[in-house]
């Protein structure tokens, strides 16, 4: 859900060793200007102002210590009421982030934990534009979506409203695609450039598409060079890749395990380019590794320079160039050797082939053609990040 946090009455800024604070309403002291501070100071002016929180029952940055918690975490906003016995307890916990900081799983499991731990009815997390906000519901024992969070008296009375599920819209039918494409090319321009190849733009959207489609799934099962434990479906997330950018939306996840490690790999488009020449800009497939470590993109595949349209079917492969973080790039050569010992399907003619399919339906995920597609997928992204670690050792 959005909100304007713009309309929001700020402290009032101060000067110290040459920095500027706000004088915290709730705190009562001066704390330096950051933006998530900003963001943090808004939402404070949300609940005194428009929720009609009183004061003296806010915490900010207050210790989990507080309340009897073995950790030294520290809840962003903490909303609290009297009991009957005069008993001062959290009722809502909130987590603010920075703007363009995405409110993603990892966000939503750090607020999960706040409010289970404190055994709070109400849980909000929010940036400078959107939020979501959560009652947990004792019956079921899981947190339902709710509208907004509710001024204070409903608080108390435990009056709020469920957020009605969205209709998934209906997926275009295989003709509609290029009709689409046709007439607006740049449709869906957050995640398949408007310069990208007419087909090639078709292609990336029935992709698209097909991993967002929940009503079909991975098959769990053993493959070549990995085990998929279960398809997760849709989950919002974030991501860097190694050029230093950060990634935010919708990814397609799927839990798999290799070599006894059990890790997260996800699937998302997003465009990519130089702001200064949009004429430049590419549509990339990402494939995306969560481990102990760290989430990154494992590959970013140029649809642009790495698939081709030919004769009614679609050809990815990969010309197997790999940075490797601050290390600079690794040898395609090595590579090569790498994919060839661990996953030699993928190896042909001395190139990187992932998969074809061919362009007469609306591909879904339980597509033979597809699921080999989404399989070498997986397995080089795997084994890329293995060469990675490799040359990091070397070097």
């Amino acid at each position: 859900m959005y909100i304007d946090l713009s309309v929001q009455p700020l402290p009032k800024v101060y000067m110290r060793k040459g920095k500027e604070c706000y004088l915290d309403p709730i705190r009562q002291k001066l704390i330096y200007i950051t933006p998530e501070e900003t963001v943090r100071q808004q939402v404070i002016s949300h609940l005194l102002y428009d929720l009609k929180v009183p004061a003296d029952m806010i915490s900010v940055e207050e210790n989990l210590s507080h309340y009897g918690i073995k950790s030294i975490r520290r809840t962003d906003i903490t909303i609290k009421c009297l009991t009957k016995e005069g008993e001062l307890i959290p009722i809502a916990v909130i987590e603010c982030k920075a703007p363009g900081i995405g409110l993603v799983d990892k966000v939503a499991e750090q607020l999960s934990f706040y409010s289970d731990t404190l055994g709070c009815d109400y849980a909000m997390m929010i940036n400078d534009v959107e939020y979501q906000c959560f009652h947990y519901n004792e019956d079921t024992q899981q947190y339902d979506l709710v509208e907004a969070l509710p001024c204070y008296e409903d608080m108390l009375e435990n009056k709020y409203t469920i957020q009605p599920l969205e209709a998934q819209p209906e997926r275009p039918s295989f003709e509609e695609i290029g009709k689409i494409f046709k007439e607006n090319p740049a449709a869906y321009d957050m995640e398949i450039s408007p310069t990208t190849d007419y087909h090639l733009a078709c292609a990336s959207f029935n992709l698209l598409a097909c991993l967002f489609d929940t009503d079909h799934k991975l098959p769990c099962q053993q493959y070549d060079a990995f085990n998929l434990i279960e398809d997760y479906g849709v989950r919002f997330l974030s991501y860097g890749n190694a050029g230093g950018g950060v990634f935010y939306g919708p990814y397609r996840s799927f839990l798999i395990e290799r070599n006894g490690s059990t890790e997260f790999v996800s699937f998302a488009f997003s465009v990519y380019g130089r702001s200064e020449k949009p004429g430049s800009w590419k549509t990339a497939l990402n494939v995306a590794i969560d481990n102990e470590k760290e989430s990154h993109h494992a590959l970013q595949l140029s649809i642009d320079d790495n698939v081709v349209y030919r004769n009614g079917r679609v050809v990815f492969y990969h010309s197997g160039r790999i940075a490797i973080g601050n290390k600079g790039s690794g040898k395609v050569s090595e590579l090569r050797a790498f994919v060839e010992a661990r996953c030699p399907k993928i190896i042909a003619d001395n190139r990187f082939n992932l998969g074809i399919l061919k362009y007469d339906r609306n591909w879904t995920l339980d597509d033979p053609e597809v699921v080999n597609l989404i399989e070498n997928l997986i397995s080089y992204a795997l084994i890329r990040d293995e060469y990675r670690a490799f040359v990091k050792e070397q070097r």
